[in-house]
């Protein structure tokens, strides 16, 4: 081989599988756009839901009673705890609002007991049918609901193409989720048909961890969920791309993205859940979010292919030199 050949030819192939290797491994960012500030955000009707500890974002009707809305919404947020795209028939129940002192909404898990709840508002674009007595005003274009769907399943078809970087064992009842203890970002692909009794474990602490559901149609989270995922939950995001019904059947820990899918199931969700509706009575729990990944760094793989490849340009210039 040449040097002359080399550097035209082999060379910048060897560049670009690195610069492939490194696009693949790595996501700039996991920005949920407009959803990040609702626990629950959904495209299209949402009905039956009774609790969600933080704000509500329905892109269609909202209709319910017995509700619980808002009540975790952090202090100092400002702006309707509910925001509705269409039309409003709300019973029975409350639209609460941050606390008038500056504690940390986030501290515990479960119904407030830290501070006296303040009541709030919710704003609606179509037509009000609910019980007088809530504070429900009347304003359109909130929310650009078809522009976060779009960002959003594009975000999503990003996660799905990340390789793994974790390994997944089905052993002793339960699908064992096991990072590589260093990651950043660790990565997993499961099977729809998987998502009962989930342990996460060997997983830097801190790291975001993208946990990629493949198959369609109804998924259900079931059994238990321990392990990491419970400190990471913040962390954790489930992207279920195909879905078209999630069931949340236990208390599940992380944010849930499933653009196609709507939510049933009378389980605990302790994270966001971005979904095209909801008809069940899931309570979702107050747990944004915080999961950033920075910019790409190139896998060691892509470094021991770079400094192959000088290192045989440094061999075929010594040869040349000799010759």
């Amino acid at each position: 081989m040449t040097l002359s050949l080399f550097r035209t030819r082999i060379l910048p192939a060897l560049l670009g599988v690195g610069a492939m290797c490194s696009a693949q491994a790595a996501v700039q960012s996991i920005d949920l756009g407009a959803a990040a500030g609702y626990s629950g955000f959904f495209y299209h009707d949402v009905k039956q839901v009774a609790d969600v500890e933080g704000r509500l974002a329905v892109g269609g009707t909202l209709a319910t009673s017995g509700f619980s809305f808002g009540y975790r919404t952090p202090y100092g947020v400002s702006g309707p705890s509910v925001v509705v795209g269409g039309n409003v028939k709300l019973g029975d129940g409350a639209i609460y609002t941050g606390p008038a002192t500056n504690v940390d909404t986030n501290a515990t898990i479960g119904p407030i007991t830290e501070y006296p709840k303040q009541l709030g508002y919710g704003v609606y674009a179509g037509a009000n049918t609910s019980k007088s007595y809530l504070d429900l005003r009347q304003q359109a274009n909130v929310v650009d609901f078809g522009a976060a769907r779009t960002k959003l399943t594009a975000l999503s078809a990003t996660l799905a193409g990340q390789h793994a970087n974790g390994t997944v064992e089905s052993k002793w009842g339960g699908l064992y989720l096991t990072g590589d203890q260093h990651s950043d970002v660790q990565v997993f692909t499961i099977d729809s048909s998987h998502l009962g009794n989930l342990f996460l474990q060997d997983v830097k602490a801190g790291a975001s961890v993208i946990i990629n559901v493949t198959g369609g149609g109804a998924v259900s989270f079931t059994g238990g969920q321990d392990g990491q995922l419970e400190s990471l939950r913040d962390r954790v995001l489930f992207n279920l791309v195909n879905a078209t019904e999630v069931a949340v059947n236990t208390f599940a820990w992380g944010t849930v993205l499933a653009n196609n899918a709507v939510l049933k199931g009378a389980g605990h969700l302790e994270g966001n859940i971005i979904a095209a509706g909801m008809d069940g009575k899931v309570e979702i729990g107050f747990e944004p979010f915080k999961g950033h990944i920075a910019s790409a760094v190139p896998e060691p793989e892509s470094y021991a292919m770079l400094l192959g490849g000088l290192a045989l340009i440094g061999a075929l210039t010594r040869r040349r030199q000799r010759g």
